[in-house]
């Protein structure tokens, strides 16, 4: 099995950060990333042999001088749409048809069906609730949504 990690940052989703069948992809060179690169446009090298891809993207439109702001980087709402649509394209190019995206969403922001319609080239396939904020109500999820590359319909 292939995984590409294409929002590796310091690798917070991963028990084993560095384990072999992962390559991890982020735009930081600072956080040593295997492949230095934009998600939105991967290198031509990034090819359709990967099995499993793992997304989470920028959720949270923080302000600019906040605390999560300095270590995940300031982006605004129609920035955060802007990652997540050109790189799920890229996404559906590097895994093989009916590969499979592990998503990683928020809604503290945006609602988690808003970002599933900017990933038409995905099918949502399950889901699950795995965190909620009280003080001002948010959820994570996890998705796992498959590639539709090469679908009939």
């Amino acid at each position: 099995m292939r995984i590409l990690d294409v929002s590796a940052g310091k690798r917070a989703v991963w028990f084993n950060k560095h384990r072999p069948m992962a390559t991890y992809l982020d735009i930081r060179a600072e956080v040593e990333p295997d492949i230095v690169a934009d998600s939105r446009n991967m290198p031509q090298f990034v090819d359709s042999t990967y099995d499993l891809a793992v997304f989470d993207p920028p959720h949270v439109n923080f302000s600019a001088s906040a605390e999560l702001s300095r270590t995940y980087g300031h982006h605004t709402t129609a920035e955060i749409r802007d990652i997540i649509c050109p790189t799920g394209k890229e996404l559906s190019r590097v895994l093989r048809p009916d590969g499979l995206l592990a998503l990683k969403w928020n809604d503290h922001d945006q609602k988690l069906s808003r970002i599933l319609d900017l990933l038409p080239d995905f099918e949502p396939l399950f889901g699950h609730k795995v965190a909620q904020r009280n003080l001002r109500v948010s959820q994570t999820y996890w998705v796992m949504l498959r590639n539709r590359k090469f679908d009939a319909n």
